[in-house]
């Protein structure tokens, strides 16, 4: 039999942003967040490189992923959001991507703390192998986020999409296997409990 989580998109809460499955609704707010125009620069070319609308929406809640805004708890505004998707139990992995965040909380703990809870989702949960991520590879900051969380880059698929100038995407893979997550969560929480202390940015956000 399998694990029925699979199948939906998870309520995960921290002590800093909530993360729930994207409702109808919320198009209002994700477009208050989308504060940077600059946002979704590095997204491939189509609806989800688009910035958010009711349209944008609606094509997310029929694309299969399992997408999931981004609360932060301190007031409770929508700061942005994020996916599962190529979900496969069977082989037991998961991609987590098409991630952006209202510029007023970058480099802040919402973010860090947003992978730690999909991340525990994913392999305590689920109990998945592997999390995959893809990332532009122009796209430093995401790229400097990807690896602080202990991924590994694997490769690089060359010339694998369009961007939205209509310039030719490297997309660059990265993983964290089941065997590897359980240091890289200490290593992640010991970040996010200095942020949260201190005040201190975090490298990279």
């Amino acid at each position: 039999m399998g694990n029925e989580y699979w199948e939906r998109p998870p309520h995960l809460r921290g002590d800093h942003v909530l993360l729930r499955p994207l409702e109808p609704g919320d198009a209002g707010d994700l477009t208050a967040a989308y504060d940077d125009p600059d946002t979704l620069r590095y997204f491939p070319e189509g609806i989800e490189s688009q910035p958010p609308s009711a349209e944008t929406v609606a094509h997310a809640l029929s694309s299969g992923r399992q997408v999931l805004v981004a609360v932060d708890l301190r007031d409770n505004r929508i700061v942005g959001t994020t996916s599962l998707y190529n979900t496969d139990e069977r082989h037991g992995r998961v991609t987590i991507g098409f991630t952006w965040y209202s510029q007023r909380v970058r480099g802040t703990v919402i973010n860090p703390e947003a992978k730690l809870l999909l991340l525990d989702h994913v392999f305590g949960t689920l109990g998945a192998l592997r999390a995959e991520f893809t990332v532009d590879d122009r796209n430093t900051r995401s790229r400097e986020a990807v690896t602080a969380l202990g991924a590994v880059q694997e490769g690089v698929l060359r010339q694998h999409a369009v961007r939205r100038d209509g310039s030719r995407r490297n997309t660059v893979v990265y993983s964290i296997l089941a065997a590897e997550w359980p240091g890289a969560r200490d290593r992640l929480t010991a970040r996010i409990a200095h942020r949260a202390a201190h005040g201190a940015p975090l490298d990279p956000r």
